[in-house]
């Protein structure tokens, strides 16, 4: 098998090596070449393949000096460790909605790791698509088991990386996984090429115009 590889144009797309597994938003597969260029731009007609906008849209890939600062927490509990870097966070709300008793943002602190069974915490952690939440257990890092090579895309949100594909020259935050992360492609991340969320306020739409 060829090497899959993931790399950043400047100012451009992402440039996709070797990959045959490429997911759309509701979980169809896409065609997909031995090398092909993704927008994250935000502005293609053909989202989510590039299609050339950024060099009309004014597109920079830039990381903002007003991203959140890089900085992994820890939350220690009588079992089970939780590790959380916001700054990778892609807001996907996973935690929130599915373990509220243990991730609750109107509480301080927000993250309670004996909230819940060391189980139920460790599921959820490995379903957490940008790689923020991470785990320990008795004191020992926990790890996903590598997965196959795979880009999903989550519907008007980020590509959704999995299976420990290399992102070439990646400035990766404190506690980052390199197994699964998430790249931003609606243009307006303050920590590119990752996804900060930003797609939630800046009206991101997959429908092929121009937002």
């Amino acid at each position: 098998m060829s090497r899959i590889s993931i790399s950043c144009a400047n100012n451009g797309p992402l440039v996709v090596k070797g990959l045959t597994r490429l997911i759309d938003s509701e979980g169809r597969p896409l065609p997909t070449k031995p090398a092909m260029g993704l927008c994250r731009c935000g502005a293609s007609r053909n989202k989510p393949f590039c299609d050339g906008s950024h060099k009309g849209s004014g597109f920079d890939d830039a990381r903002s000096p007003q991203r959140t600062k890089d900085r992994c927490r820890d939350y220690v509990g009588q079992r089970i460790s939780i590790h959380n870097n916001v700054l990778l966070c892609s807001h996907a709300e996973h935690c929130v909605k599915r373990l509220g008793n243990v991730f609750n943002e109107h509480n301080t602190p927000w993250i309670d790791p004996d909230g819940d069974s060391v189980d139920n915490i460790r599921a959820l952690i490995d379903s957490c698509p940008s790689g923020a939440l991470s785990y320990s257990v008795d004191g020992e890092p926990q790890h996903i088991p590598e997965r196959q090579p795979t880009i999903e895309i989550e519907q008007h949100g980020p590509y959704r990386v999995s299976g420990g594909i290399e992102l070439a020259n990646a400035d990766w935050g404190e506690g980052a996984s390199r197994e699964h992360y998430t790249l931003c492609r609606c243009g307006a991340s303050k920590n590119k090429p990752f996804c900060d969320g930003s797609h939630v306020h800046s009206g991101f739409r997959d429908e092929n115009e121009p937002i």
